[in-house]
């Protein structure tokens, strides 16, 4: 059963997973000490996954912040058009990576987690690039596997996890998909969704307790959908508000 087959890939993760849990308290000890002292926490992800995952959810930080932008233009002309020579992808990727930390509220105080499987994108890079340049702590989530099987896209021929201050490995193979089928031409089945859920919430509990062991009392979300849900968090918000915790 290729179900069967999945399920066991996924289960040799969670294992890998225990193996760098010290790393992870490591690095939510950082992550603590920085919302301890009046930092926020952002999440930037280009995977398909954890900008809905960690954001808004029951049991999950309300510290927890999405950063996404885009550019876009919609300029169509004939065919017979003469075009400008283009500008050059990493080139205006870069613009468009100081634009919108110059419009957020990333600060130098602040936690910035990238998550991108691969790892190897010239926007994810240039973005922790940027961002440590402005003295925050960049954590990237990536697959190290994966990552350090390809090329860099970015002209420093860096990926993610060199990109960033630290890296976390979410046990993604290289490739992403795992299962070996008769018939088809490439394997099936992504392992980066759940390996990286998986990890980013184990890191998410390592942050809850180092704040704890610190006296601090986090924001954490109920199901909306209990009966007291919503009251609770309605409540909980005007705290965080004051405290941003």
């Amino acid at each position: 059963m290729l179900g069967k087959r999945y399920v066991d890939v996924m289960r040799g993760q969670l294992d890998k997973l225990e193996g760098q849990l010290e790393h992870l308290s490591e690095v939510a000890d950082r992550i603590a000490e920085r919302l301890a002292t009046g930092g926020a926490l952002h999440i930037h992800d280009t995977g398909h996954l954890l900008n809905q995952e960690l954001v808004n959810r029951a049991g999950g930080l309300m510290a927890m912040t999405p950063l996404q932008y885009s550019f876009s233009v919609h300029n169509p002309v004939s065919a017979k058009h003469a075009a400008r020579p283009p500008i050059g992808e990493t080139d205006s990727r870069f613009a468009v990576t100081n634009a919108a930390l110059d419009a957020s509220q990333v600060r130098a105080e602040d936690v910035l987690i990238i998550g991108s499987v691969s790892g190897r994108a010239a926007n994810v890079v240039d973005l922790a690039l940027r961002a440590r340049e402005r003295g925050t702590l960049v954590v990237a989530l990536t697959s190290l596997t994966y990552s350090g099987s390809v090329t860099s896209k970015h002209p420093s021929g860096k990926r993610l996890f060199e990109a960033a201050e630290i890296a976390i490995d979410n046990g993604a193979i290289e490739g992403d998909a795992c299962l070996e089928v008769e018939g088809l031409p490439v394997r099936a089945v992504p392992t980066s969704g759940v390996g990286a859920a998986m990890t980013a919430w184990a890191l998410v509990a390592e942050v809850i307790e180092k704040l704890l062991a610190r006296g601090v009392t986090p924001t954490v979300y109920a199901s909306a959908n209990l009966d007291w849900g919503q009251e609770f968090n309605d409540r909980a918000k005007h705290g965080f508000d004051e405290s941003g915790i």
